[in-house]
C-alpha cells in the first residue's frame, strides 16, 4: 500500500472507517460510497450515485 501523500491523496470515511484515496479518483466518482462484502469475504467499496 503506497503512504499517504498530502499534495495528491484525501483521507474520507465510508461508514465510520478512515480510508485514502486519490483526489482525481474522488474527483471522478464523488465522495459518497457503499462498504460490501464480496463472495470470499473481500471488502468492497463502491461509489454510490446520488
Amino acid at each position: 500500500m503506497d503512504e499517504f501523500d498530502e499534495d495528491e491523496d484525501a483521507r474520507i470515511e465510508v461508514d465510520g472507517m478512515p480510508f485514502i484515496a486519490e483526489k482525481d479518483y474522488l474527483e471522478k466518482y464523488g465522495t459518497a460510497f457503499a462498504l460490501s462484502f464480496g463472495e470470499n469475504n473481500e471488502v468492497v467499496l463502491s461509489p454510490v450515485e446520488a
